[in-house]
């Protein structure tokens, strides 16, 4: 590629990476955004609808006298991305465009994830059905995030967990099937990014994502990015000790907090009691123990059956205690709860909140907040679908400030 043409890519990728981010933005707006005078800029946007990419907007709120500013937004029906936030029990699928617009929101049960290359054959079959459904152009689509659990490194896209059964990482052989751009992430991380681009952290620093699923996490954004740590598998709170000589954990270690406050565990604890021979209003909605599941203890929590609410109180109990943990280590601002947890009542998330406070300092706890999260089960699938699509306007492999 001539140095024009790699100047010209920097520069494009530049502006659309800023629409992307911001929506609607004047001439002068990108200017101040990318770096690049207004000459080039209008060059470069004249191009760009041309192609179709971005499109001319009237300026609703100009006060100004004279000539109104020159505003452009991305077309959002040039391209969409599809995320997918693929669970142990449940998947959410999400085809979102250019201007963030979502024109599919599905849910249902996941593919069982495993090693096995029927995986792909699996996961082909459901994304192509969510497609077809959907009404999208399967031309149009742009790329393909998928954020799952496990051992994750989202940044080359490959898994410890799942996804091995062959010499590539999940991410070639899903690009390999797909013939598209394909992110793999760790629903931790993605949870993360989906709240600090659409949901409860996008106007903070330092915040905290608890993911209260089949198993228990936090995705962690510092400083307004999303931290990994060096191997990408930052945030297993589930794994932090909490009942010495405790029950075995799947991990292989005694006591993890996870083993009593997940879904999980209140599954698990909710079937033993039962068969041991406890009252419950759950009983009237199943014909055997091993049909509850998480969804209908929380449900009869909040209809006040005091089986259940004794559980989540316990679970509450010990969630609290592992973020005091956090608070002391990150002092965030805000703790967002999600997963199962979020479908809590008051009383049960002020039964967290008073023992994170209780068991942290009061200098780094003084100025948390705590709030369940808005987007219910989209914050995965969002998140992996918003990473791709702003990887897809990327510039740091081009080394911009060699030629910007």
């Amino acid at each position: 590629m001539s140095k024009v043409k790699h100047k010209n890519e920097i520069r494009r990728n530049l502006i659309l990476r800023a629409l992307l981010d911001n929506g609607e933005l004047s001439l002068t707006e990108l200017m101040k955004i990318t770096g690049i005078t207004i000459p080039v800029v209008s060059a470069i946007i004249a191009s760009l609808v041309k192609e179709g990419l971005i499109i001319e907007v009237k300026n609703k709120d100009n006060t100004q006298a004279g000539r109104p500013p020159y505003l452009v937004k991305l077309n959002g029906k040039a391209g969409f991305i599809l995320g997918i936030d693929i669970g142990r029990l449940y998947s959410n699928f999400i085809v979102m465009d250019l201007e963030h617009k979502i024109l599919v929101d599905v849910r249902k049960k996941s593919i069982p994830l495993s090693n096995d290359i029927g995986l792909l054959d699996q996961l082909e079959k459901e994304i192509k059905t969510v497609i077809s459904e959907g009404k999208i152009n399967w031309n149009k689509l742009l790329g393909i995030g998928i954020s799952i659990p496990g051992m994750v490194k989202g940044r080359i896209g490959a898994s410890e967990t799942y996804f091995n059964f062959g010499n590539k990482s999940a991410k070639e052989m899903l690009e390999d099937r797909f013939k598209k751009p394909v992110h793999i992430e760790h629903d931790l991380q993605a949870m993360a990014l989906g709240e600090l681009w659409f949901g409860g952290a996008k106007n903070e620093s330092n915040a905290l994502c608890i993911n209260f699923g089949w198993g228990l996490g936090v995705g962690l954004i510092l400083d307004r990015k999303v931290y990994y740590g060096e191997d990408g598998y930052a945030g297993e709170l589930g794994h932090i000790q909490v009942v010495p000589d405790g029950e075995l954990c799947y991990c292989g270690k005694k006591g993890c907090l996870e083993t009593v406050s997940s879904s999980r565990a209140i599954t698990k604890i909710a079937q033993q009691k039962i068969a041991q021979g406890a009252t419950t209003k759950i009983l009237n909605d199943v014909n055997k123990i091993d049909q509850i599941d998480s969804r209908m203890i929380f449900e009869a929590a909040n209809q006040g059956d005091q089986f259940s609410i004794e559980i989540i109180e316990e679970t509450c109990k010990y969630l609290g205690a592992g973020i005091a943990i956090l608070i002391n280590l990150f002092n965030p601002s805000l703790i967002i709860l999600g997963g199962g947890i979020s479908n809590a009542t008051p009383y049960l998330i002020d039964i967290i909140k008073g023992n994170a406070m209780k068991h942290s300092l009061v200098q780094l706890n003084r100025n948390v907040r705590f709030v369940t999260t808005k987007l219910g089960n989209k914050a995965g699938a969002l998140g992996v679908a918003m990473y791709l699509a702003r990887d897809l306007f990327d510039v740091a492999h081009l080394n911009p400030t060699a030629y910007v």
